[in-house]
């Protein structure tokens, strides 16, 4: 009889631990629903209106964004700005005057997004976040006209980047990594322009150049 009584209450404690597993388990799963990220949409996002304008709101995962704009028949100011949640601007995409197209890769937390647009005519502006793509080896010539990202590309960290840029206006080139961030300031002058200098990156690879150009530009990247 005592041995009856000692197994009833040893399968008793089994079933209270195993009911405490059991809600713990489910206190967990909840906990991380209410964190889980927004999902990357596959197909670009792609907004417009006409002149000025916030955009409704989007989701953006972190990482790197590659933001579109088109403006061909602005005459005056055509600015982008990209929002985050608590709609602080997160970056300045596009501060032109006159007709404009071109690309910029932007570092984009993770969370709702706005578009905050001054224009004086029909704009469009479309973002995709490309992930994780082949990177291309050094070395890489590139050229091209106007505002433009280009990329991916490997590197040791370091890697020389010469540049030629025809027309007005300023001429700067960034280094940025796969998430956006920049990471080196290669070149910022105004006008015409040819020259080299040797960029270092504090992050991993792969990484991109963010080109700010009026004019015809090239580059040509290879390994120091």
């Amino acid at each position: 009889m005592g041995g009856r009584r000692g197994d009833v209450r040893v399968g008793g404690v089994v079933a209270v631990i195993v009911l405490l597993v059991l809600a713990l388990t489910g206190a967990q799963g909840g906990a991380d629903a209410s964190v889980r990220q927004p999902t990357p949409s596959a197909e670009p996002i792609t907004l417009s209106g006409t002149g000025q304008e916030v955009t409704e709101p989007f989701a953006l995962t972190g990482g790197l964004a590659v933001v579109r704009s088109e403006c061909p028949s602005c005459t005056d100011d055509f600015i982008v700005e990209l929002l985050d949640d608590r709609r602080q601007v997160q970056d300045l995409v596009v501060n032109r005057i006159g007709s404009y197209e071109g690309t910029k890769g932007v570092a984009a937390s993770a969370g709702d997004h706005v578009l905050q647009v001054n224009a004086d005519a029909p704009w469009t502006v479309e973002i995709t976040q490309p992930g994780d793509q082949p990177a291309a080896a050094l070395p890489q010539t590139w050229a091209g006209s106007g505002d433009r990202m280009q990329g991916p590309f490997e590197a040791d960290r370091v890697v020389t980047v010469a540049a030629a840029n025809t027309g007005d206006g300023n001429f700067v080139v960034t280094v940025v990594d796969a998430d956006g961030r920049s990471q080196d300031l290669v070149f910022n002058e105004s006008g015409n322009f040819a020259g080299s200098a040797v960029a270092r990156m504090t992050s991993e690879g792969p990484y991109y150049v963010n080109v700010t150009s009026e004019g015809e530009w090239t580059l040509a990247l290879s390994a120091p």
